[in-house]
């Protein structure tokens, strides 16, 4: 069920994909939001959170004419949407790594690591030896079966985290790992204390599981009217979907609290 707000809130941390665009490579922002946030960017404090690496995010916030420091790659860093400077960044142990890769080697699928470019084919197995700091792995276009073993197997190296995440891929399911320290959750409570906010000053948006993880670190959880059963058990309301400008309803909703 649809709900409005009836709070206020010193900033909204929202997710990109499937949130303040749809869920494919090429989603950019409507109207509708970039007016919002434009309407309401003197008073309200906007950030993004998500999975995406800072390159395929840097066209993205100057659309959305973001200034305040974001949450990317999955929550391993926060960058500058004006200048893209990594404010701070989170990397897994080297053990992990290598656990990581002996994993996914087991699966036909392409991972990324730290920056990739997506439109492009990512590492293929055998993997190589990486002798470099890793922030975040991604598996990409799994199906929902494999992910299912995929993600049991990882669970079982303590330190990492691993989320589900709706592909841009029909009916596939991407996988993003990071160090346990640097998920969405973790990143977002270094962001609150770089912007001196209170957990219960902030709402956060998202749609997809591994937002559960935005829901951790924020005081009014919302979720999308597209987001999944499970994220939408735990939300404080329910709002509109992508597809209706939810996310720019709810930051519109702002200028009458």
């Amino acid at each position: 069920m649809l709900s409005k707000a009836n709070k206020s809130f010193k900033a909204i941390i929202f997710d990109l994909d499937g949130t303040a665009i749809p869920n494919t490579i090429e989603g950019t922002p409507s109207k509708r939001l970039v007016s919002a946030i434009a309407q309401v960017k003197d008073n309200l404090i906007l950030c993004a959170a998500t999975g995406r690496p800072p390159t395929y995010t840097k066209e993205l916030f100057t659309k959305l004419c973001l200034t305040y420091p974001c949450v990317v790659s999955a929550g391993t860093k926060i960058i500058s949407p004006v200048t893209n400077e990594c404010l701070w960044q989170y990397p897994f142990e080297q053990d992990d790594v290598s656990k990581i890769l002996k994993i996914c080697s087991k699966y036909p699928y392409q991972i990324f690591i730290n920056e990739p470019n997506i439109k492009e084919s990512g590492i293929l197995p055998p993997y190589p030896t990486i002798n470099y700091p890793v922030n975040v792995v991604y598996i990409m276009k799994c199906t929902k079966k494999d992910a299912k073993s995929i993600l049991t197997e990882l669970n079982k190296i303590r330190s990492i985290a691993s989320s589900e995440v709706r592909s841009w891929t029909k009916n596939h399911i991407d996988i993003h790992i990071t160090h346990k320290k640097a998920t969405k959750e973790y990143g977002i409570r270094k962001l609150l204390e770089i912007l001196g906010l209170e957990k219960s000053e902030v709402a956060g948006v998202g749609d997809s599981d591994n937002d559960i993880h935005l829901f951790n670190a924020v005081g009014y959880k919302v979720a999308m009217g597209n987001g999944t059963d499970r994220l939408k058990a735990l939300a404080d309301i329910t709002i509109d979907s992508v597809e209706n400008d939810g996310l720019a309803k709810f930051i519109e909703a702002q200028l009458q609290n």
